[in-house]
């Protein structure tokens, strides 16, 4: 006949047992410390200076040309030396600006208009180009862009971001006042930064590709 054979157990010792009235507490075994030695953390204190990255610096090789977004806070560079009121044609369906050289204007009054470019940058330091309608002909400007230079006005001296108010068809101006960090400005001319911009955004004659698309000639 068959045994059955009855599992065997390993044989535990209580980490205490009674004696008497009172309690003997287990000696921890050789991995408990070898688990404290591991955890000790102390040796990896950050030190104060724990954000700066030691020879690495950003190459900036892109820089947008657009508004800022309603949750980007800002700081415009101030002085004129960081403006230009240029004509920039700006496609309807994805935003994108192309820089047209004052000699085209009149023939692409239509499509161009011009703007004034603010240089600014982000608290994470990413600049920007941001394009503000000046008055036309007519010496009239929106009310949409009368906002958005005044904005620019305030983000020269603090941070701030621009929220959409659909009910009075302009830019509500959201100040940071507990904001008290000095932006931080990329070492770049405003040449370089509009190279970089309109490198390849840049229309110099009317058989530009877009130009001519926008014309229905392609």
């Amino acid at each position: 006949m068959a045994k059955t054979l009855k599992p065997l157990l390993p044989q535990t010792t209580p980490a205490t047992q009674p004696v008497g009235d009172s309690q003997t507490t287990a000696t921890p075994g050789p991995v408990t410390a070898v688990a404290a030695a591991v955890l000790d953390l102390t040796a990896f204190r950050l030190p104060q200076a724990f954000g700066n990255t030691s020879g690495v610096k950003k190459i900036i090789t892109t820089i947008p040309v657009r508004k800022p977004g309603n949750q980007t806070y800002i700081r415009v560079r101030p002085g004129e030396e960081w403006q230009l009121p240029s004509f920039i044609l700006q496609l309807k369906e994805d935003g994108e600006c192309y820089f047209v050289m004052p000699e085209l204007y009149a023939e692409l009054a239509q499509e161009a208009k011009p703007k004034v470019l603010y240089t600014y940058v982000t608290r994470d330091g990413n600049v920007g180009l941001w394009p503000v309608n000046l008055p036309g002909d007519d010496g009239r400007l929106d009310s949409w862009s009368q906002s958005a230079h005044s904005a620019a006005q305030i983000g020269q001296r603090s941070w701030v971001r621009l929220v959409a108010n659909r009910t009075v068809g302009a830019y509500d101006v959201m100040e940071a006042a507990n904001l008290a960090d000095e932006p931080v400005w990329p070492e770049l001319s405003f040449k370089e930064i509009l190279a970089l911009a309109f490198r390849d955004r840049l229309i110099t004659s009317m058989d530009h590709p877009i130009v001519r698309r926008l014309r229905g000639d392609i």
